[in-house]
């Protein structure tokens, strides 16, 4: 199940001497504890260091606020560098000279864009959800589709998939609980 994340990171414009719209951010941070607010609730999730290794980022496109209907900024690996650190994963896409292209690295340089989001899958068994600390751990990406640069750069809401997984979560630690207290019943009745 495809999902979106929107990570609060600065873009910004770099090369203003020459004729080409450069833009940089970083869409994907490890290791930082973010708020989830989902309908259903809000819980934390963590990006661990690692969770990148061995992603698709073939065909992962650059566009303004998830917006598929139309023309992509960039793409990779042509017009869009995507590079993997310890620290996250880092673009640097030369935008189109087109309007839009044209708009929104203004609206970067200027500061009125300052976010960056990404649509990806987790691996099936590349996230955990602990339901003592209402947190989720994304350890394997298998694919990062697209990222964005976006204008509120806020979490949006979790997918099916998430919410099934914390939802299967709940339900085994509410039988776990249930099942000590049979057994601690029994236990006393033996006394």
């Amino acid at each position: 199940m495809k999902e979106t994340r929107t990570v609060e990171i600065r873009t910004a414009a770099l090369e203003q001497d020459s004729n080409e719209l450069v833009v940089t951010g970083t869409p994907v941070v490890f290791d930082t504890a973010t708020q989830i607010n989902d309908p259903m609730g809000q819980y934390t999730e963590i990006i661990n260091r690692g969770a990148l290794q061995g992603v698709d980022l073939n065909d992962t496109r650059l566009l303004y606020n998830h917006d598929l209907s139309r023309i992509p900024l960039a793409k990779a690996p042509k017009t869009m560098q995507l590079r993997i650190d310890d620290k996250g994963l880092h673009m640097r896409a030369t935008l189109p000279d087109t309007e839009e292209g044209r708009s929104v690295y203004t609206a970067v340089s200027r500061g009125d864009l300052t976010g960056m989001s990404f649509s990806f899958t987790c691996d099936p068994a590349g996230s955990r959800y602990d339901v003592k600390t209402q947190t989720r751990s994304i350890s394997r990406i298998k694919k990062i589709f697209e990222c964005s640069i976006v204008p509120f750069p806020a979490y949006q809401t979790t997918s099916v998939e998430a919410r099934n997984q914390m939802d299967e979560a709940v339900d085994h630690e509410k039988a776990r609980q249930a099942a000590k207290i049979k057994l601690n019943q029994l236990l006393v009745r033996r006394v």
